[in-house]
């Protein structure tokens, strides 16, 4: 009777930690602020490069609007376009690997979360590829991997969302109207992305200066800002 007497207080101490390690943010629950500083940091990154080009004249803005992958293929801008584009990747690859534990412990299944996390790690290598093989260096690897980050990355968005459509029973965190801007924000991404591709040999035929030149630039530029704050909610 006093040994199961001398127990029962160690087993409450240790309930009470159990207890306690849930209830406190700790590292786990900072590590959910990651993807919301992944998209700050593109974007605050993408126009810091797109500054320095304009700012040395590395691109001509009387002549359109240009790419990111053209701002970061001349010095010094290209030395922060790979450092940025290396450490997004990492952040990514990093996001990827924590959503797939956490599907995991909810239940998903093995081959589907492995898919997704496959999916999002090509994304994190494509990036990375991008960044270091610049446009104007080796043209065919930098598109290859921008295929990868941009066309794979926003592959990765649509299996989450098929993913808690199909598994209502699923966690669903967030407010109800996360759902609806998740759908359409990969949507709209696709569109874009789409439109970018059709319009591209149109802009380049004709120039900038025509509408189908302003409009490849503009859809570049939004999906790619919509595929940023995907990355908010969706990972």
């Amino acid at each position: 009777m006093q040994e199961h007497e001398e127990e029962k207080p160690q087993d409450q101490d240790w309930e009470s930690e159990r207890e306690k390690v849930r209830t406190e943010p700790g590292m786990w629950g900072y590590l959910s602020l990651l993807p919301a500083f992944l998209a700050l940091w593109a974007i605050a990154g993408v126009w810091t490069v797109f500054a320095l080009a304009v700012a040395n004249r590395s691109v001509n803005l009387t002549e359109g609007f240009p790419y990111i992958s053209l701002c970061g293929s001349y010095p010094p801008q290209s030395c922060i376009f790979s450092q940025l584009l290396n450490m997004g990747a990492a952040m990514a690859a990093w996001i990827c690997i924590i959503r797939y534990h956490q599907l995991r412990d909810w239940g998903v299944g093995k081959w589907f979360n492995r898919l997704i996390l496959w999916t999002g790690l090509l994304c994190a290598l494509g990036t990375s590829v991008a960044g270091n093989f610049q446009q104007k260096n080796q043209l065919p690897t930098h598109l290859i991997g921008a295929f990868f980050a941009l066309f794979v990355g926003n592959l990765y968005f649509w299996l989450q969302l098929f993913l808690f459509w199909r598994m209502r029973s699923l966690p669903q965190p967030g407010a109800p109207w996360i759902g609806p801007l998740r759908l359409g924000l990969c949507s709209l991404c696709t569109i874009l992305m789409v439109a970018s591709i059709l319009t591209g040999v149109g802009g380049r035929r004709w120039g900038f200066f025509t509408g189908v030149g302003r409009l490849h630039a503009m859809c570049g530029a939004l999906s790619f800002l919509g595929f940023s704050l995907l990355r908010i909610r969706a990972s």
